[in-house]
């Protein structure tokens, strides 16, 4: 991979996404020591380069005179000499391993000088931070502080070149703070713009390299950015790998300069949950030109999930009360909550408590408790024991990633490398290897898993003593029960299911490595880890892989092994060296972080919930008071709205997190007497680093002193055996003169046929050596031939799951337009279907007008009819009336 040039800027140490060097040879006087050349060789191997950039390594003189070989890093001993109490201005922060290419480093930048130093482990870096960032701000814990941190997966690339090697450099603000590993695509794959944005049209074509269509390239490499300085932007830059097979000073522009950028949103990225989609590359323009070179395909892009968050830290005294009620009442919180919580806060809320917990204390009671209820709680179902996504199964997992990290890397760490580095195929399915390979290849799965397995059952001094106390603790606490084979259930389903297996299978998820595993490697680990799985459960493989059934010898071949190792990390007696945990965890920071994350979890529960939880939401909300306006305030009902009056039990005090001070520089030797000697943590004074891609030394060839009869059978004893050879050692002796035999007369006038005769018989065994080594020739050959014809197969099979997977998308981009047109569809019926509903309303209050109406009419005829026999009766008497004046007249 091609490195940039460490530039130092007004005390600031970063890195330019341009490759730079002094655009003159003028040399700086002062400036010409073995740091400045080890940069020059180690980071960039090239002064061709043009840039308006000088080089300034003022700031690296001290890296000058503490620094060793190829080494980059300062010995952290070197540390000590600092003074950094006068300097208000000092940042203290870790050094991502893909910079120097040496795990835990950390620098140091003030406003004059500029130290980059190398720890031997995680927590020794840790440890070292937080006393230099002591020493600089010695009342840190008491003031209010603003943390920033950043949570990356730089997943794939599509539409990318084909045939080339690329990698991918993370800069904040201009600054370059990681970078992924160099990954190669293969074959250009014809794919249709339809599969890549849902639209129509002819196959894409790249325009760089002037192959048609994007390969889609996989990096899966995650980076966790903590301790950052307030950023504005966030830019991933794409570069191109330069070609090992170039020579070193060509002049190739194409990775000089990055391809293209994608740069992150930061108000899209803020928050606790990750965003996911895919980012366009936008092509590099270089300076002074109007025109970009499209060195990209037209529908490039980049897949980024990210998380970008910023925290901010009260004074510790903010979180006394908060702290207090996390000590006395951690179990009853988690048994109210855990019911209300889905599988992502579960994680978040473990891992918060763990961590809060241990400073305090009380994570291995914390551990205990929750083992112990997750027993009671399964019952007899002992087979789902930690395989649930239960509080105490993300507290177990995040408790040994801690507390277990050095004694993963010195148990599984070499072993990684070695498989990383390129080793035997593994594979033993044979639906997915020849015939002929089967049986190699069931051997060297064997022997990885007898490596693996003696690694583990040997155990490292490096093993946590905090994990023995709580697997005797859950052990003792079975017995009690009369469930001893459940306590070392728990034990295998924890420290096998939960984490070994785990980082055998994703080793770059547990910091064993950084680049996500090719597909040779990744089926390896994979098949290794369901060995493992098996030993640790006392299982043999079933029908479901009868691939997988010649390794049940094996199995239970190492039950043994594998029963002694769980009843040695369970022994509470026992006299195995063991290391504890010696790196510093935050307080401040993780009460900030479970506050912050109870607040957000509580919120938007319902009342009833809150009201559930008193007193936390009210003691919550009195750290909220202090955040600001802006923070959010949990809503309490009237009846707990007032501050709870709170009685800590009498033996608090003991408790209180206030109380304990972490002493950073721990000395062993002033342990109790109770306690394991440990050993003394040694300083390192230098990481090695890996020489330059130039700089390395042509292999040698060595030549073999064993003799060809015992290397055949070495290699074939199970096999059928081979041609017997006779040993060599007498004909080469043949050459001196033959000892006398006293019983055997000797005749000096056959000399000379004794002479043709012996020439004859070393002329025999040459030709035999000669035809034997053509044979192995042959296999070699023939072994070549059926590795390319399997790399052959690979390579097809990979063009057809990525034809297929160019199908499927198209497949999926159909079926969600077919379910845009019926959305559309139903938008529309909806729409139609209230037209209707509001025509038949109107109907029916014309109806009921009607109705109405005609009963009103019904009445009106009634009373017409009533009228009219009115009028007839008085028109009756009226008519009588008259008739009788009329007699009367």
């Amino acid at each position: 991979m091609g490195f940039r040039r460490w530039i130092v800027c007004g005390g600031a140490l970063e890195l330019n996404p341009d490759h730079v060097v002094p655009q003159s040879g003028t040399k700086i006087k002062g400036q010409d020591g073995g740091v400045k050349n080890l940069i020059k060789r180690r980071l960039q191997g090239d002064d061709k380069r043009k840039s308006s950039t000088q080089l300034n390594t003022a700031g690296l003189s001290v890296a000058g005179r503490y620094g060793s070989k190829e080494s980059l890093s300062i010995p952290v001993s070197a540390a000590k000499s600092l003074d950094l109490s006068t300097d208000q201005t000092t940042v203290i922060r870790p050094v991502h391993s893909s910079i120097l290419g040496e795990k835990y480093c950390f620098q140091v930048i003030n406003s004059e000088n500029n130290h980059c130093f190398g720890c031997s482990s995680a927590a020794e870096r840790d440890r070292w931070i937080e006393d230099l960032r002591r020493a600089a701000h010695p009342n840190k814990d008491n003031c209010e502080r603003t943390e920033y941190s950043l949570s990356l997966w730089v997943n794939e690339a599509k539409d990318l070149p084909p045939k080339k090697r690329y990698y991918c450099e993370v800069h904040l603000d201009g600054t370059l703070f990681a970078r992924t590993s160099s990954r190669a695509v293969g074959k250009s794959v014809q794919r249709s713009s339809q599969a890549v944005d849902g639209g129509s049209g002819a196959a894409a074509t790249g325009h760089g390299g002037g192959a048609s269509g994007g390969c889609q390239l996989f990096w899966g490499e995650f980076f966790e950015l903590d301790n950052l300085p307030p950023v504005n932007q966030i830019t991933l830059h794409l570069f191109r790998d330069e070609d090992p097979k170039k020579k070193r000073h060509s002049k190739d522009d194409s990775i000089q300069h990055p391809l293209g950028s994608v740069a992150l949103n930061l108000a899209e990225i803020k928050g606790r949950a990750y965003q996911e989609k895919w980012y366009p590359i936008v092509p590099y323009k270089p300076p002074g030109t109007s025109t970009t070179k499209d060195q990209v395909g037209p529908q490039a892009s980049l897949r980024v999930k990210s998380k970008f968050k910023i925290l901010k830290i009260l004074p510790i005294e903010r979180y006394k009360e908060f702290a207090e009620y996390i000590t006395v009442n951690y179990v009853d919180m988690c048994s109210s909550l855990e019911p209300l919580l889905n599988v992502r806060e579960k994680e978040e809320l473990a891992g918060a408590l763990v961590h809060v917990l241990q400073s305090i204390g009380k994570a291995k009671e914390f551990l205990i408790d929750l083992g112990s209820a997750e027993v009671q709680r399964l019952g007899e179902n002992e087979a789902l024991i930690f395989r649930e996504n239960t509080l105490a199964t993300k507290a177990i997992d995040e408790y040994m990633k801690l507390v277990g990290q050095k004694y993963l890397i010195d148990t599984l760490g070499d072993f990684i490398a070695r498989l990383y580095s390129g080793g035997e195929s593994c594979e033993v399915d044979p639906q997915k290897c020849s015939v002929s390979d089967l049986p190699i290849n069931q051997r060297h799965l064997k022997e990885t898993c007898a490596d693996v397995v003696k690694r583990i059952t040997d155990m490292q001094d490096s093993f946590p003593a905090e994990l023995n106390e709580i697997f005797s603790s859950w052990v003792s606490d079975c017995e009690d029960r009369g469930q001893t084979d459940i306590g070392h259930r728990l034990i295998s389903a924890s420290l096998f299911l939960r984490f070994l297996c785990p980082a055998t299978l994703s080793p770059s998820l547990f910091g064993l490595t950084q680049a996500y595993p090719e597909p040779n490697t990744l089926r390896t680990l994979t098949l290794t880890a369901k060995v493992i799985q098996n030993l640790a459960n006392f299982t043999l493989f079933g029908e479901k892989e009868e691939y997988m059934f010649f390794m049940n010898e094996f199995l239970e071949q190492h039950w043994e092994p594998m029963r002694g190792f769980l009843q040695k990390v369970s022994d509470p007696d026992s006299e195995i060296a063991m290391a504890r945990f010696d790196g510093y965890v935050d307080l401040p920071l993780r009460l900030a972080v479970l506050h912050n994350l109870l607040v957000d979890i509580i919120y938007v529960m319902k009342q009833d919930q809150i009201d559930n939880l008193h007193p936390l939401p009210s003691i919550l909300n009195q750290i909220t008071e202090f955040l600001g306006q802006e923070a959010q305030q949990i809503p309490v009902s009237s009846v707990h709205g007032t501050k709870p009056t709170y009685l800590p039990p009498k033996d608090l005090p003991k408790y209180s997190p206030l109380q304990m001070v972490q002493q950073l520089p721990i000395d062993s030797k002033s342990s109790q007497g109770k306690e394991r000697q440990r050993k003394q943590v040694q300083r390192a004074f230098s990481v090695p680093s890996r020489p330059s891609r130039h700089q390395r030394q042509p292999v040698k060839r060595q030549t073999s002193k064993e003799e060809l009869p015992t290397q055949c059978q070495d290699y074939n004893q199970d096999q059928d055996p081979c041609l017997e050879i006779s040993s060599p050692s007498n004909a080469i002796k043949s050459k001196a003169p033959a000892a006398k035999v006293l019983w055997i007369k000797q005749n000096h006038s056959n000399e000379p046929y004794q002479k043709i005769r012996q020439e004859q018989e070393e002329t025999s065994i040459l030709d035999r050596h000669a035809q034997e080594l053509g044979e192995l020739r042959l296999g070699v050959e023939q072994v070549t031939e059926r590795e390319l014809e399997m790399a052959k197969r690979l390579e097809d099979f990979i063009v057809l799951t990525q034809e297929q997977n160019t199908q499927l998308q198209s497949e999926v981009q159909e079926l969600r337009k077919l379910l845009a047109i019926r959305e559309e569809q139903l938008a529309s019926t909806t729409f139609r279907l209230g037209v209707i509903e509001e025509e038949r309303e109107e109907d029916e209050r014309k109806l009921n007008v009607a109705v109405a109406a005609v009963e009103r009419m019904n009445v009106l005829e009634e009373q017409f009819a009533g009228l009219l026999k009115d009028v007839h009766q008085l028109y009756a008497v009226n008519a009588d009336g008259m008739r009788k004046t009329y007699i009367n007249t």
